[in-house]
């Protein structure tokens, strides 16, 4: 079974709720990346979403952009990526998914890329800007091998679009509780509570809410509602921030610590 819906199934059995971190591909460097990654998993992190660098992030703010623009500066490449997920593979079985856009995955090769990642280690794909009906033979491939593809609905997804998008979701669904870009300001409330309640009628699909999500207390509300929260902007920004620590990654796994509820 994939590692991410295994993981899934055993939080709910638990009734423990995701807790899900974003970190930058080889942000600050690669060695501290892999350890961040150890350490994150020693703090009780769900999963990782690992980013791909690209030079048009649209649905990025200016710290996962700027994060993204000095990865790619440092000439960081998706088959490194794969590479370096691998190695970790000794180590770790925490779920790692990929998140990005679908010209770095396309470019690469649609088979080329599911069968490189399943062989890797990689747990699933987020790729923003691919919806459901533009590429089926990816997700069909993806399917083939066991790797999820985790697809976005928004707070104004219709009910109609929400039903074929869950039909090509797999490991969770990503809610955007709110129109815009990552590191926007959360804003939850009875429509959240409501929206939720409507996808959980279509769906057993564990649904994990990310963007806006920036402290514990944010954390502990969508938990009511949600299976899981993911954090991206508030961990990269203090990544950024620490950078030249020699304890970035104990640094980091205690701040984010403090985010889990």
């Amino acid at each position: 079974m994939n590692r991410l819906v295994q993981r899934m199934k055993k939080l709910k059995g638990k009734g423990d709720k995701a807790f899900i971190a974003y970190i930058m591909a080889a942000e600050p460097s690669w060695e501290a990346v892999l350890s961040i990654i150890l350490e994150l998993e020693r703090v009780g992190v769900s999963a990782v979403e690992l980013g791909v660098p690209f030079s048009d992030p649209i649905a990025d703010g200016p710290v996962i952009q700027a994060a993204a623009n000095r990865a790619l500066a440092r000439g960081v490449t998706l088959n490194e990526i794969f590479d370096r997920i691998g190695a970790i593979r000794e180590q770790t079985d925490l779920p790692i998914l990929l998140m990005g856009y679908w010209n770095m995955f396309l470019k690469y090769g649609r088979e080329r890329c599911i069968e490189t990642a399943h062989s890797a280690g990689v747990d699933g794909f987020i790729i923003a800007d691919l919806p459901p009906e533009a590429d089926p033979v990816f997700f069909q491939l993806a399917r083939d091998r066991d790797v999820c593809t985790v697809l976005l609905a928004a707070e104004l997804t219709p009910e109609d679009r929400l039903k074929r998008i869950i039909a090509a979701t797999s490991g969770f669904l990503y809610y955007v509780p709110q129109a815009g870009i990552t590191g926007l300001e959360l804003k939850a409330g009875e429509a959240v509570e409501q929206r939720i309640r409507l996808i959980r009628s279509l769906t057993d699909t564990p649904i994990c809410i990310g963007i806006g999500v920036k402290t514990r207390e944010d954390a502990q509300k969508l938990g009511r509602y949600a299976d899981g929260v993911i954090v991206g902007t508030r961990i990269v920004e203090f990544m950024h921030n620490q950078e030249g620590k020699p304890d970035l990654p104990q640094r980091t796994a205690r701040f984010v610590a403090e985010l889990i509820p």
